[in-house]
C-alpha cells in the first residue's frame, strides 16, 4: 500500500503515533541529561615515579627509558610523552582512540597498562620508587566549589571540608568529590649542630631512638583462660611534647664506651608547621582556601546532579560554622541549564522564522501543515536521541538548528505538489498517492546524500571528531524522520486541511507573473547554455583565487567569562616568591572595575573543571589567576590592560592573559617542535627559534617547554678522603638533604593522617651555602661526624637542565608562543614560519609544527580519512537512484558552485575558515546534491512522459523552482540565530552564503547542464 494511503485511511493509527512521539519528545526534553559539552573521553594515563637523587639525564636514562619501552610494546599506545627532572619522571601515555571507544574498554586498557609497568619495575634502578599510574588524569570536576574560614587554621578547615565532603558523596549520581589545596603539616625536628656535638649526640641516633618510639609492632597476644587476649605497649608519641620528651643516648663525657640520656629537648627545637617549601597554595579573592570539586557519575544529568548539591549545601548551612564561606566558582548544572535555555530559545526563533517564511511563501494552510510536521519531527528526534543515549548539549542542540530548514525540504514537496494538484481539481488522496509515488525516492536519495555529507564527521577517529560526532547522528535521525513523515503525516494533514477545488475553480499556479518571467528567463539561458555554465565556473575560478585572502583557525574562543592569567618566573624559582609575586599580581588585577573574583594556583594548576581546562603540571616557578568576570563583554578590554600592567610590573616573568578556547587542543598555539639525538643541539635549535619569536614583536609568552637551564652547586666528593674516613658518598648525599631539605625519620599517627617527623638544620644553618663546609657528616666506621671539608676536594656551580623531555623514545623540545589579543594564530604562524624553516638542521634533527597548527592538521586528517567514502557512497547513491551516469555527473558539477558563496561569506564576515567550517562546507554538497536531484528527476519525468525536451527542462524548472527556493530559504533562515553563537557562528556563515549562492546558480546552471548533457535544441519545442 503507498504510505499516504495508509497514512490517510488508517488516521487512528496515525495520530496515536503523533501523540506518542510528541508526548515521547516532551519528556525527554524533560529528563534527557544534559551536558555543557559533549562527554569527551581523555585517554591519558600518567606514569610518576620518583628516584631520589637523579639528574634529569639519569631519570630519562634509567627510569623513563626502561618504562618507556615496556609501555611502547603494547598496541594500543597512540603517542608516549615524557618529562625527566631532577628525582622524577612522568610519563604520559595516549591511547589510540580505535582501541577505546568507551570508557569501559578505556579502563581494560589502564589495567594492561598496570601490568606493563609492573612488569618492567625489575628493570629500574635501585632508589626509584614504585611506579604509580593515575588513570584519574582527565576526570572533569564540573561543580567547583572553594571553601574558605576566617580566624580558622587549616586543620580545622580541613575538617570542616572533609565532613562536607562525605554528605555531598550521598547526592544522587555523584561519582566523585575531592578535596584540593590541602596544606600539608610536618613535624620538624631541628637539631643545632653544635649543641649536639657539645652532649656527644650521634644524629643516626637520634634517627634509631625516634624511629624505635614510635613504630607500630606486634607484641603478640596470651592466652589467659579461654581468652586469647592481646598486648598491647603504650610509650607512643602521641603529641609534640611527647617528641620533644623522647630519651636519646648520649657518649659519655670521659671518652669511655658508656653512654648517657638526654631528652630531645635538650638538644633540638621540635615544632608542627606546614611543610616548606610548600607544593601548592590556593587562595580565593586572597584568603587561603580549599577546593572542593564534585564530578557526576557517566551519563548523568549534570543539572540534577548540581540542584542535589545544592540542596545539600543549603541544609548544612544551619550545621556550618560562623566564618566559614563557601564560594560557587563554576556550576556546570547551571551553565548548562543556561546554555540549554539559550539554545532552546534559538530552536524556537528558528522554528518562528521558517513557519513565517513558509506563511508568506505558501500561505497560511500549508504552512501549518509543514509547521506540524516539523513539530513532530523535532518530538520524535528527541525521542530517539533519548533512546539512544545522545544527550543535550552543545553540539547535540546545534545539530537540532542546522536541521530545523532541512527538515522541512521533503515536507515542502510533497505539500507543494498536492497543492498544486488541488488547485487543479484533482482529488487530495488520489493526488497525494501520485505525488508520493513519484517522488518517495528522489526525496529518500537527497535525503540520504543530505546525511552522508555529515557522515566524515560520524565515522572518523579523533579527539576532534569524537567531540563534534553527535552532529552527524542527530542529523541523521532527524532527517530519516522528515523523510518518512513527509510520505506519511503530509498527505493525512493535507486531506484534513485542503479543501477540494470543483472543476469550475480550477487554477493554474504557472500562470503568475513570476513563473512567466522565470520561463522566459531560462529559455533565454538555455540559447546561451556554454555562456551561463562558463560564467558559474568563471565565478567559482574567482573564488579559489579569493580564498587565499581568508583566514584559517581551528575552534573559536570560549565566550564563558572567565580570564586565565599563566605566570612563569624563571625555572628553579622558590614558591614563596612566586606566592608573593601571585598575591600582588591578584590584588592588583582583583581591583579592576568587571572583575568579580580571583582565584588563585601557585605551584601548579588546579582541578579539571571544565573540559577545555588543562591544568599545569606541578612547577614552583609557575603561578596562575582565574578571573571571573561580570560580563564576557569586558574581556577584550580587560585582556589588554592586564597584560600590559604584568609585563610593567614583573618584567623577570613570563606573563600570558588567555581566554578559554571550545573545543579540543590546548597548550600554546604556536609550537615548532624540534627532535633529535642531542639534548644539547636540540636546546641551541629552539634558543633559535625562540630568537625568531621574539624579534617578531608581536607574539606573547615565548619559551621552550624545557624552560631555563638552572644553576647547581656540585660538592667534588674526594673518593681518598671519603674512604680513610669512613664516609661513603651516600653518607655525603644525606648529610646535605638532612641539612637543607630535611630527612624523614618517622611519622606522626593522628586519626586517620600519617604526618612526617622531619630533621633538618635550624634556619641560621640552612639559609644559605656560605657554611656548606661545615656540615656535619656521620662517619659509619668511627661513629664521629666530620665536616663535610674533610670529604670534598672542592665545589663547582654548572648550568644544568631542569627538565627534559621525549616523544616516542626521542629527546624533543618545543619553541612556544602565542599571539597576541587581536591575531589569529594562523597569520602570526604564516609570517614566522618561513624564518623558523629556515634554520639549518643538522643531519637526524627534524622540526614539526604543533600547537593549533598540529591539532587542526590531525583533525583535518581524521576527517579526509573518511570523507572519501563518504562522496563515493553520495555517488553511488544518485547513480542507483537514476540508472545512469550523465545525471549523476552533471549534479557533481554543481557541487564546487557552493565554494562562490562560502569565500565571500568568510571575506565579508572576517570568519576564519575553522574545522566547523569545513563541516560546513561537507554538509554544502549534501544540500545542493538534494536540490539538483530533484530537479533533474522531475526533468527525467516529464521527458517520459512525452513532452518536448526543451519545455521539460524549462517546466521541470519552473516546477520546482518554489519548492528549492523554499528548502534552502528555511535552511538559510534557520542557521540565522547560529551566527551569534561563538562556536557553530563559522559554520552557520558557510551555510547561510554557500547555500544562498549556490541555490541561485544551481537554478540556472543545473537546466544549462542537462541541455548541454543531452543535446537539447532550441527546436525541441511545442511552440517552435
Amino acid at each position: 500500500m503507498n504510505p499516504a494511503e495508509f497514512a490517510v485511511k488508517n488516521r487512528l493509527i496515525s495520530v496515536i503515533t503523533i501523540l506518542i512521539f510528541l508526548f515521547g519528545g516532551w519528556m525527554a526534553y524533560l529528563n534527557m541529561p544534559r551536558f555543557e559539552d559533549p562527554e569527551f573521553t581523555i585517554r591519558e594515563a600518567v606514569v610518576i615515579t620518583q628516584y631520589p637523587g637523579a639528574t634529569p639525564e639519569e631519570v630519562a636514562l634509567e627510569v623513563t627509558e626502561p618504562l618507556e619501552t615496556a609501555i611502547q610494546e603494547m598496541q594500543e599506545v597512540k603517542e608516549i610523552r615524557s618529562v625527566s627532572s631532577f628525582g622524577l619522571s612522568r610519563i604520559t601515555v595516549e591511547i589510540k582512540y580505535e582501541f577505546s571507544p568507551s570508557k569501559d574498554a578505556l579502563q581494560l586498557i589502564w589495567t594492561k597498562l598496570r601490568n606493563k609497568v609492573t612488569d618492567a619495575t625489575g628493570d629500574l634502578p635501585p632508589g626509584a620508587s614504585t611506579p604509580l599510574v593515575n588513570d584519574d588524569f582527565g576526570d572533569v570536576y564540573g561543580i567547583y566549589y572553594l571553601v574558605t574560614g576566617e580566624g580558622f587554621n587549616d586543620d580545622e578547615l580541613h575538617d570542616y571540608v572533609k565532613s562536607l565532603r562525605t554528605r555531598l558523596l550521598t547526592v544522587d549520581d555523584v561519582g566523585k568529590v575531592v578535596i584540593t589545596g590541602v596544606q600539608s603539616e610536618a613535624i620538624y625536628v631541628e637539631i643545632a649542630r653544635d649543641r649536639a656535638a657539645a652532649l656527644g649526640v650521634s644524629i643516626d641516633q637520634v634517627f634509631n631512638d625516634l624511629a624505635q618510639q614510635n613504630s607500630v609492632v606486634s607484641a603478640g597476644s596470651a592466652r589467659v583462660d579461654d581468652l586469647r587476649i592481646q598486648i598491647l605497649p603504650t610509650g607512643n608519641v602521641d603529641s609534640v611534647s611527647a617528641i620533644e620528651n623522647v630519651i636519646v643516648s648520649t657518649a659519655a663525657s670521659d671518652g669511655s664506651g658508656t653512654t648517657g640520656v638526654v631528652y630531645l629537648r635538650d638538644i633540638a627545637t621540635v615544632r608542627r608547621e606546614l611543610k616548606d617549601p610548600q607544593s601548592f597554595i590556593l587562595r580565593h579573592n586572597g584568603k587561603p582556601a580549599l577546593g572542593l570539586g564534585i564530578a557526576n557519575v557517566s551519563g548523568a544529568n549534570v543539572v540534577k546532579v548540581a540542584d542535589g548539591v545544592r540542596e545539600t549545601l543549603a541544609r548544612e548551612m544551619t550545621d556550618r560554622p560562623i566564618g566559614i564561606d563557601i564560594h560557587e566558582y563554576y556550576n556546570q548544572g547551571e551553565v548548562t541549564d543556561d546554555a540549554v535555555q539559550d539554545f532552546a530559545l534559538n530552536v524556537v526563533m528558528a522554528l518562528v522564522i521558517v513557519l513565517v517564511t513558509l506563511l508568506i511563501f505558501m500561505g497560511k494552510v500549508s504552512a501549518l501543515i509543514i509547521g506540524a510536521v516539523l513539530l513532530v519531527t523535532i518530538a520524535a528526534t528527541l525521542t530517539t536521541m533519548n533512546l539512544v543515549g545522545i544527550p543535550m548539549h552543545r553540539i547535540s542542540l546545534g545539530a537540532l538548528i542546522i536541521a530545523l530548514g532541512m527538515l522541512v525540504d521533503n515536507a515542502i514537496v510533497v505539500t507543494e505538489g498536492i497543492l498544486v494538484g488541488v488547485q487543479q481539481g484533482r482529488r487530495k488522496l488520489e493526488t497525494a498517492k501520485d505525488i508520493v509515488t513519484r517522488t518517495w525516492w528522489p526525496l529518500l536519495g537527497g535525503t540520504i546524500v543530505g546525511i552522508i555529507a555529515f557522515a566524515p564527521i560520524g565515522f572518523a577517529a579523533g579527539n576532534t571528531a569524537e567531540y563534534t560526532n553527535h552532529l552527524f547522528w542527530v542529523i541523521l535521525i532527524s532527517l530519516l524522520f522528515s523523510w518518512v513523515f513527509a510520505i506519511t503525516l503530509v498527505p493525512l494533514m493535507a486531506d484534513w486541511m485542503f479543501k477540494e477545488t470543483h472543476a469550475g475553480d480550477r487554477q493554474d499556479a504557472t500562470e503568475s507573473r513570476f513563473f512567466v518571467l522565470y520561463k522566459d528567463f531560462m529559455r533565454r539561458a538555455l540559447r546561451r547554455r556554454w555562456i551561463v555554465v562558463a560564467g558559474a565556473f568563471a565565478l567559482f575560478g574567482l573564488s579559489i583565487w579569493g580564498f587565499q585572502f581568508t583566514k584559517a583557525g581551528f575552534f573559536p574562543v570560549s565566550t564563558t567569562p572567565q580570564i586565565i592569567v599563566d605566570y612563569w618566573l624563571p625555572e628553579g624559582t622558590d614558591i614563596s616568591r612566586t606566592n608573593a609575586d601571585m598575591a600582588r599580581l591578584g590584588n592588583t588585577v582583583g581591583a579592576l572595575d568587571g572583575i568579580e573574583s580571583v582565584t588563585t594556583y601557585v605551584g601548579q594548576g588546579g582541578l579539571r573543571y571544565m573540559l577545555v581546562y588543562g591544568p599545569e603540571s606541578p612547577n614552583s616557578a609557575y603561578g596562575q589567576l582565574l578571573l571571573r568576570v561580570t560580563d564576557s563583554s569586558l574581556i577584550e578590554d580587560l585582556m589588554p590592560r592586564i597584560q600590559s600592567y604584568a609585563d610593567s610590573a614583573f618584567p623577570d616573568a613570563q606573563t600570558k592573559v588567555r581566554r578559554f578556547r571550545l573545543g579540543p587542543g590546548g597548550g600554546s598555539l604556536i609550537e615548532a617542535q624540534f627532535s633529535g639525538p642531542d639534548p644539547d643541539v636540540l636546546r641551541d635549535l629552539a634558543t633559535q627559534a625562540t630568537t625568531i619569536m621574539s624579534e617578531d614583536g608581536r607574539l606573547v609568552a615565548v619559551k621552550n617547554d624545557w624552560r631555563q637551564q638552572v644553576s647547581v652547586i656540585e660538592p667534588v666528593y674526594s673518593e681518598t678522603s671519603g674512604r680513610r674516613l669512613g664516609i661513603s658518598r651516600e653518607d655525603l648525599a644525606n648529610a646535605l638533604r638532612s641539612n637543607y631539605s630535611g630527612r624523614t625519620i618517622g611519622y606522626y599517627r593522628e586519626q586517620d593522617e600519617l604526618i612526617p617527623i622531619v630533621s633538618r638544620a635550624p634556619a641560621a644553618e640552612r639559609a644559605g651555602v656560605s657554611d656548606i663546609g661545615n656540615v656535619q657528616i656521620p662517619s659509619q666506621a668511627t661513629g664521629q661526624s666530620v665536616p663535610l671539608l674533610e670529604v670534598v676536594s672542592g665545589f663547582d656551580t654548572d648550568w644544568r637542565n631542569a627538565r627534559v623531555r621525549r616523544l616516542e623514545r626521542v629527546w624533543t623540545i618545543k619553541a612556544q608562543a602565542d599571539p597576541g589579543p587581536d591575531e589569529l594564530a594562523s597569520e602570526a604562524l604564516a609570517r614566522i614560519r618561513p624564518k623558523i624553516e629556515a634554520i639549518d638542521l643538522p643531519p637526524g634533527y627534524s622540526l614539526i609544527w604543533e600547537g593549533e597548527a598540529g591539532d587542526s592538521a590531525e583533525a583535518n586528517e581524521s576527517l579526509a580519512a573518511t570523507i572519501p567514502l563518504g562522496f563515493a557512497a553520495m555517488v553511488l547513491t544518485i547513480i542507483v537512484l537514476f540508472n545512469a551516469l550523465r545525471q549523476p555527473a552533471l549534479i557533481w558539477l554543481t557541487v564546487p558552485l557552493s565554494f562562490i558563496g562560502v569565500v565571500v561569506g568568510l571575506l565579508v564576515t572576517n570568519s576564519a575558515m575553522e574545522f566547523m567550517a569545513i563541516l560546513g562546507v561537507l554538509s554544502l554538497s549534501g544540500l545542493l546534491i538534494k536540490n539538483a536531484i530533484v530537479l533533474v528527476d522531475q526533468m527525467d519525468l516529464e521527458i517520459r512522459e512525452g513532452k518536448a525536451r526543451l519545455d521539460a527542462v524549462v517546466d521541470s524548472a519552473a516546477s520546482r523552482v518554489r519548492p528549492v527556493m523554499m528548502g534552502s530559504l528555511t535552511t538559510v533562515l534557520g542557521v540565522l540565530p547560529l551566527m551569534f553563537d561563538a562556536f557553530f557562528q563559522a559554520m552557520a556563515v558557510v551555510l547561510v552564503f554557500g547555500l544562498s549562492f549556490a541555490t541561485l546558480l544551481t537554478l540556472v546552471v543545473v537546466p544549462a547542464l542537462y541541455a548541454i548533457f543531452f543535446g537539447i535544441g532550441e527546436e525541441e519545442t511545442e511552440a517552435a
